[in-house]
């Protein structure tokens, strides 16, 4: 169907326009980001059918060599795609930024947002002061989708620079497995040997999956100095 065969108030721009996006389908709404069909399909046809052949959910979990493969997205509109689902990811973590992480569920319900979806491993470094409030954020990524390799200097570098008085270090397991693996441990006491000497403290390290996570620092209460700062307080 062409917009020019719709009643002008009931066409997607006109109707978020008047009554909101809340009264758009699925469709329209994707309609209105991707701006113009093809010709082979009209904005609309196309829609309907990345809706029906991928959903919301799917086309939001696609990186750029994913959607580019899909018959009638190239380059301008992938971009669009990703940028639109990016703010989204990012408007959801939206937090207070003098909000003081008290605790493995502080950093959980700080960080979780930004996890949503995603199919492949990725690893945030937040560095806090001595309120442990968050001053910095850093994340990385690997090509592959089990394992991401920690640049040690780079965060080192990145906390010096920064004045942190510490850092925590997040994690997930796509695979829905929150429980720490031997590798998960080696990086834990690995950067935290590192890190020791210079006087910042990494206080935990958290795996986060489907909406759960796992402390690794709360499970080894002794060895953690959130705790023992805490302790001290």
């Amino acid at each position: 169907m062409k917009i020019d065969d719709i009643n002008k108030d009931n066409r997607p721009r006109e109707k978020i326009i008047n009554k909101g996006p809340f009264y758009l389908s699925d469709s329209e709404l994707l309609a209105i980001m991707l701006s113009s069909g093809t010709k082979e399909e009209s904005i609309l046809d196309l829609s309907e059918r990345l809706i029906k052949e991928y959903g919301l959910k799917g086309m939001f979990n696609m990186n750029y060599n994913d959607l580019i493969k899909i018959n009638g997205i190239k380059d301008a509109k992938a971009s669009k795609l990703l940028a639109t689902f990016e703010i989204a990811r990012r408007a959801m973590n939206e937090t207070d930024i003098n909000k003081s992480l008290e605790n493995a569920k502080d950093v959980f319900l700080y960080i979780k947002d930004e996890y949503i979806l995603l199919n492949e491993e990725v690893v945030t470094i937040l560095y806090v002061n001595s309120k442990l409030n968050v001053i910095f954020k850093d994340k990385f990524t690997s090509d592959e989708t089990s394992r991401v390799f920690l640049p040690y200097k780079d965060i080192v570098k990145n906390a010096i620079n920064r004045h942190a008085f510490g850092i925590f270090l997040i994690h997930n397991h796509p695979g829905g497995n929150i429980n720490p693996s031997n590798a998960d441990i080696k990086v834990l006491e690995e950067l935290k040997n590192i890190l020791r000497p210079l006087n910042i403290h990494l206080f935990d390290s958290i795996i986060i999956s489907n909406n759960d996570f796992y402390s690794i620092g709360e499970s080894l209460i002794s060895s953690n100095p959130f705790k023992q700062l805490k302790i001290n307080k």
